[in-house]
């Protein structure tokens, strides 16, 4: 693998590989450093762009729950990009699924087979290698969508995560991978899958989400509820996750509850 050093983003690299179209423009924005790429586009994006921000490194990155996102520079990808839409926000609301099978996607073109932890984790052998945060707001009555996404690239040591995870690099010693290729890549599909999403809905990934569904038949801790425990099971065409409690099936929705592994 080449030195992290000669694999450094490049504005103009990341522009050339991002899909064309007269019918939108990109806005592209790269930083050394950033508090948080959402943050930057929650503020900054143009409701009549696709806007993309990328970092080197965020001293404020976050994910669902505002749980800190470790972002050491050069190592990763950190990236968020944004998006206008003639639908109800709430539509919206299974868009990190969609946006997670975006990176399944892009990874299995590199022949990297991940699983998706539903809502919003991206698993690579049984361990977290990314995650998805999407924020909602209006400007000039227009409904924005951001979509955050963290990828661990180089990254081989971190004590401040509290949870089993991994990089490509520590999976695959000798993988020779670009980062601004993938993140250009990365946001072509995202947008693709958004074009798709407002056709047809969740409906039209469903079925691609359940056969990557990291959880399927694991015992699940859910928060906020009273009977806490039980079996996860299939995702619905509306992006709830059904779980098995005793003798009942319940179907859970993202903003409801946290999700941990027995």
């Amino acid at each position: 693998m080449k030195d992290v050093k000669q694999n450094t983003l490049k504005e103009e690299k990341i522009f050339n590989f991002l899909k064309k179209n007269n019918d939108f423009v990109w806005h592209l924005s790269l930083y050394e450093e950033l508090e948080s790429t959402n943050d930057y586009l929650i503020e900054f994006a143009n409701p009549n762009e696709y806007c993309l921000c990328v970092a080197e490194s965020q001293t404020k990155g976050r994910g669902r729950n505002l749980k800190k996102w470790q972002s050491p520079k050069y190592e990763n990808i950190y990236m968020s990009l944004s998006f206008s839409t003639n639908q109800e926000l709430k539509n919206f609301s299974s868009f990190s699924l969609v946006s997670a099978l975006a990176v399944h996607n892009v990874l299995l073109r590199q022949n990297i087979f991940t699983e998706i932890k539903w809502p919003n984790d991206i698993y690579l052998n049984k361990k977290k290698i990314g995650g998805i945060l999407i924020e909602t707001f209006t400007r000039d009555r227009k409904n924005l969508i951001v979509v955050g996404i963290g990828l661990n690239i180089f990254m081989k040591n971190n004590t401040e995560i509290d949870r089993d995870w991994t990089s490509l690099k520590l999976e695959f010693e000798n993988i020779e991978i670009d980062r601004n290729e993938i993140i250009s890549e990365i946001a072509n599909e995202v947008l693709l899958s958004k074009l798709n999403f407002e056709k047809k809905g969740f409906d039209d990934f469903v079925k691609d989400f359940n056969r990557l569904n990291f959880l399927k038949d694991k015992k699940v801790f859910l928060s906020n509820l009273v009977n806490k425990e039980g079996t996860a099971l299939d995702v619905n065409s509306d992006g709830s996750l059904n779980v098995r409690m005793g003798n009942k099936t319940k179907k859970i929705s993202s903003g409801e509850v946290s999700i941990n592994i027995n």
